[in-house]
């Protein structure tokens, strides 16, 4: 087909013009087509992780209801090695905790708390790991630990009740009742009304409540 003039200059043109840029332009189209797959590649990643992360925490759900503390130990450590990604690893290491606690195993208990108070990389379970610690803590009589511990906590939002009303039972098993009902008291200005954890904290402060003289 013949063109006439005007059109090979035209034709020119877009020659010289793709042969300056139409090298960087395949390049930036290949690299955008290359991240875009692999960013479909990483979430197909993720949901197929995060499917068998559930699946082992189911596991380990039957495993603590049939009271075999040995599996779940094991299936939390899985979890901790191949899918600390996931918040089944966060939710594992708490319940591999209560089954540590239920068969008398503290040790264990404290370092499946230990391992999501020391991790960012669950934030929405911090707090409740770090109060569980503390009770674990108290019980074994490490009450500066515990009051550490949940001093250290930051950002408190709902569940500052909760930090206050765990403190103020270190407190008061070491003896200073006066800073355990000042704890208890604080604790109850941030409950709503409606939270069981109200009557908790007056029935500890009733039970403290010191007598006129």
């Amino acid at each position: 087909m013949a063109y006439d003039l005007e059109e090979q200059e035209s034709l020119a043109e877009i020659k010289a013009w793709w042969d300056k840029w139409g090298t960087l332009i395949l390049s930036v189209v290949t690299a955008v087509c290359l991240a875009a797959a692999a960013m479909q590649g990483w979430r197909w990643y993720q949901a197929k992780e995060s499917a068998d992360a559930g699946t082992l925490y189911a596991q380990m759900i039957q495993a603590v209801n049939a009271k075999d503390n040995g599996r779940a130990q094991a299936i939390n450590e899985r979890l901790h090695t191949d899918y600390a990604s996931t918040a089944y690893a966060g939710m594992g290491a708490l319940l591999a905790a209560r089954s540590a606690e239920e068969a008398g195993k503290k040790d264990e208990a404290v370092k499946s708390l230990t391992w999501i108070t020391d991790s960012d990389k669950y934030p929405e379970l911090k707090t409740i790991a770090a109060v569980r610690l503390a009770g674990v803590y108290l019980d074994e009589g490490k009450y500066d630990e515990g009051i550490k511990l949940l001093d250290s906590l930051k950002d408190l939002k709902d569940e500052a009740a909760l930090v206050a009303d765990r403190k103020g039972d270190l407190l008061l098993a070491k003896g200073d009742i006066a800073a355990a009902r000042q704890s208890w008291e604080d604790g109850l200005k941030k409950t709503a009304a409606t939270n069981p954890l109200v009557n908790v904290i007056q029935t500890k402060l009733s039970a403290t409540l010191q007598p006129k003289e």
